[in-house]
């Protein structure tokens, strides 16, 4: 079995993710970050696709290559993923992120969790959060998010079952 992953990632919590993706699959993997030239899909059994969510958006150009890609898409044994700290079964998340043909050929499609990298952040970012961080109980019971690596263990094995 040959499987592609595509993704896309900011501040390299996606990248962690898919190299965890790839040491648990079986097969021949080939990983292509979105920027890179990318192989034609036509000779992969399976094709796996993800990135990092931001203010409720993922990437324009995964967007763009599964729009682009979505007949032969619709042909592969398709994994779907995002990483953010949007906590699993959020209704219609998914949904908001890839489109709705996509989703429901998907044999799985997962939230792979994430780390908030603050080093890496831009300038603006990195200002929004020292600005918040200084008010009063902003971060009282708040969770500093994680990778998920149960769930990427999960998504591996349906996608090489």
């Amino acid at each position: 079995m040959k499987t592609l992953i595509v993704y896309a990632s900011q501040n390299g919590s996606t990248a962690d993710c898919v190299n965890y993706l790839q040491s648990k699959l079986d097969g021949e993997v080939t990983v292509k970050k979105i920027d890179e030239r990318l192989p034609k899909l036509d000779s992969f059994d399976t094709v796996i696709v993800g990135g990092s969510v931001h203010m409720g958006k993922i990437q324009r150009k995964i967007t763009s290559f599964c729009r682009r890609n979505k007949r032969l898409l619709l042909e592969k044994n398709l994994g779907l993923f995002v990483c953010c700290y949007t906590a699993e079964g959020e209704e219609g998340f998914l949904e908001s992120i890839y489109d709705e043909q996509l989703l429901s050929h998907a044999v799985m499609t997962s939230i792979f969790g994430g780390e908030m990298r603050y080093e890496r952040l831009n300038f603006a970012f990195r200002k929004l959060f020292e600005s918040l961080n200084k008010v009063e109980g902003f971060r009282q019971g708040f969770v500093e998010p994680e990778i998920n690596y149960v769930e990427i263990e999960m998504f591996a094995k349906k996608l090489s079952a």
